[in-house]
């Protein structure tokens, strides 16, 4: 399992998805098992990886577990209950 994050440095929303879901990793020590990738869209391969994902709004949040989409947020914050749930499950 992973979680990629789709994002531009020049967004708040983008910069407070990326360190909650740093922060909820690192409290329930998934640090390691999970890991966290984060994709700017300002830059190339940014942009390439966020039209293979047919990413459209920033940020995105996608929950892959080897290369199949378990959920995903699209322009908004996930809510820390419900990334919980896809983190446990």
């Amino acid at each position: 399992m992973e979680i990629l994050v789709f994002g531009k440095e020049s967004c708040a929303k983008c910069r407070t998805t990326k360190h909650k879901l740093g922060h909820l990793l690192e409290q329930g020590g998934l640090t390691e098992k999970i890991p966290l990738r984060y994709y700017d869209l300002s830059t190339v391969d940014g942009m390439t990886e966020g039209a293979w994902r047919d990413v459209l709004n920033v940020p995105t949040v996608i929950v892959d577990d080897n290369a199949k989409e378990l959920t995903r947020w699209s322009g908004v914050v996930p809510h820390e209950d419900e990334l919980k749930k896809v983190l446990v499950a």
